[in-house]
């Protein structure tokens, strides 16, 4: 948060669990990490979020998203009972519980999709822990793990998009949040040239 404040972002916090609705004027989405399984019901419930946040992925606003906030994107989430719950439905596919710890470690993603929201070969440094998976974890990325021994695809990406279950290092690649930045900016342009 800090990287990209001294970017230039001006940074305006929410709540998809307690606000109703997203902020004004925002020109990009980040949702964070976090444990969103554990108030599934809670965030199922908040349908004016839920909408807010479905209507401006249609304007399409830039949106990144880690791992809890990945989950929170699906069509639906299980908490840990194995209960489904709706959310945002911008990802098409299920956030769910698995039974043992998924794809735990540091990996080098790379971007491996052209006319998306980075540049093709982009590369940034994450790093995975979680004991959820998902029915659509995405293809946009390519994750290696150190030394090259093992990779996988991930992040559902568009080019307004890009999300999934790895926490990234910004300072890794300082190039991904400015690619960001740059487009919240493009958003903001046409934002304004629509509201005339």
């Amino acid at each position: 948060l800090e990287l990209l404040q001294r970017m230039g972002a001006e940074l305006v916090f929410f709540s998809p669990l307690h606000d109703q609705t997203l902020p004004d004027e925002i020109d990009g989405i980040l949702f964070g990490g976090g444990y969103p399984e554990l108030h599934a019901a809670e965030l199922s419930e908040n349908q004016k979020m839920l909408h807010a946040i479905r209507e401006q992925y249609k304007r399409r606003i830039p949106i990144l998203a880690e791992c809890g906030g990945f989950m929170y994107l699906h069509e639906e989430m299980e908490d840990l009972k194995h209960h489904r719950y709706q959310m945002t439905g911008i990802v098409q596919g299920t956030a769910y519980k698995a039974d043992s710890l998924k794809r735990f470690g540091y990996v080098t993603l790379e971007c491996t999709k052209e006319g998306t929201l980075f540049q093709k070969g982009l590369t940034i440094r994450g790093h995975e822990f979680h004991v959820y998976d998902s029915t659509s974890s995405g293809d946009g990325f390519l994750a290696v793990r150190p030394r090259g021994k093992e990779s996988w695809e991930c992040m559902v990406t568009n080019d307004t998009l890009s999300v999934g279950f790895p926490h990234l290092y910004y300072d890794s690649n300082p190039e991904y949040p400015y690619q960001f930045l740059m487009r919240c900016k493009e958003y903001q342009k046409e934002r304004h040239s629509n509201v005339r």
